[in-house]
């Protein structure tokens, strides 16, 4: 499968924003121009402009791009910024546990035996997520963890060189079926999960796990942002794969950054979509072009369909802008897996500016996209 980096231009007019390979690990470090056992330390200094990168924390490259005179201040920042996206990845890791550290994956391990109590931070994530299903759409869920779990396991084989003959013979089938989805159903229902304000736990049912792939990201975004500028920090560009976050505007005269909406055709010479003049908001991509595998002609990307219990294939990319980060990466998930007039109702529902790409490369935008796109 093709892999391309989220392509950064913070010195200049375009940011691109598209989804990132979950395989970023792999990536070598001449490709990124930065060391990975110095990356915490590491700041690089253009102008008024000092920059980290690093790619240990929620499975994709994230940079981080502060404007300013003062060295120091900047620096500090830069540092406090990748500590964070550091805590915050162990804290909504639904993979693995840490010592100390109540997480997803205790929720998760804890399942039909007992409520746990979490910190406010998890607490609130949880929450906003199921809010957000009631009240804006339930085409993201976060209770489809056993669901993604199953179609990881075939992708990771897919994606791991084996045929689809190999598969049959380990798994039985091709892909997973109908009847096997359907069997994990029960557990996907939202409503299930149990939160309790009082006491901060965090209660599900046997067999039920949580996925926050689809709401975490952002929400950790927009908490380390508000930190930042709650630190003194005015002008600032955060990448994290998908998701730009936007504190302010540029310090050279200009209104606003410019960000490159990345084309999901990976193959076409034309890398940029279309482009958008923002300041002080967020920009979040979901597409169906990185995580993904492909089986008799059919691509089976890594966004299910709470509907289906299937990969979504209608779309190919969606774009959402809007203020707050985690809102967008609720929506980006949301709109991936609604129909075009459904789309439009996200967008009048929240004000959020949305640009999608269906399957057969159409590029379609909300009216109110239009104030962002570069005419």
């Amino acid at each position: 499968m093709k892999k391309t980096l989220l392509a950064l231009s913070l010195s200049g007019l375009l940011i691109l924003s598209g989804c990132k390979d979950k395989k970023a690990e792999n990536i070598k470090n001449e490709n990124l121009n930065t060391n990975k056992n110095v990356a915490s330390v590491e700041v690089n200094k253009d102008g008024d402009k000092q920059e980290i990168e690093f790619y240990d924390t929620f499975d994709t490259v994230v940079h981080i791009a502060i404007y300013t005179d003062d060295d120091s201040f900047a620096k500090e920042n830069l540092v406090y910024a990748k500590e964070r996206y550091e805590e915050l990845h162990k804290l909504f890791d639904n993979y693995k546990t840490y010592p100390d550290l109540v997480n997803v994956k205790t929720i998760n391990d804890n399942a039909g035996i007992k409520p746990v109590t979490v910190d406010d931070t998890l607490f609130q994530l949880i929450k906003s997520s199921i809010d957000d299903y009631n009240n804006i759409s339930h085409n993201t869920n976060i209770a489809l963890g056993p669901v993604t779990k199953l179609w990881n396991e075939y992708r990771e084989l897919y994606e791991g060189g084996k045929t689809k003959e190999e598969v049959i013979a380990l798994k039985g089938e091709a892909l997973p079926s109908d009847a096997e989805l359907e069997k994990l159903r029960p557990l996907v229902n939202i409503d299930k999960i149990k939160l309790d304000d009082e006491k901060q736990t965090v209660s599900l049912e046997k067999g039920m796990e949580l996925d926050l792939g689809a709401t975490a990201k952002g929400f950790a975004t927009e908490l380390v942002a508000k930190e930042l500028e709650d630190r003194g920090v005015k002008s600032c560009v955060i990448s994290a794969g998908g998701n730009v976050r936007i504190i302010g505007k540029p310090t050279d005269g200009r209104d606003n950054f410019k960000i490159g909406i990345q084309n999901p055709d990976l193959e076409s010479p034309d890398q940029v979509l279309a482009s958008l003049n923002v300041a002080n908001t967020s920009i979040v991509t979901s597409g169906d072009y990185q995580r993904y595998f492909d089986l008799d002609g059919v691509r089976y990307c890594h966004i299910i369909d709470p509907d289906t219990l299937k990969p979504a294939h209608e779309i190919k990319s969606v774009t959402v802008i809007k203020e707050d980060s985690g809102l967008c990466d609720f929506l980006s998930t949301a709109a991936f897996n609604s129909t075009d007039d459904e789309i439009k109702e996200l967008s009048d529902k929240t004000g959020a500016g949305i640009v999608w790409v269906d399957k057969d490369m159409n590029v379609k935008s909300t009216e109110n996209a239009s104030k962002f796109l570069d005419k």
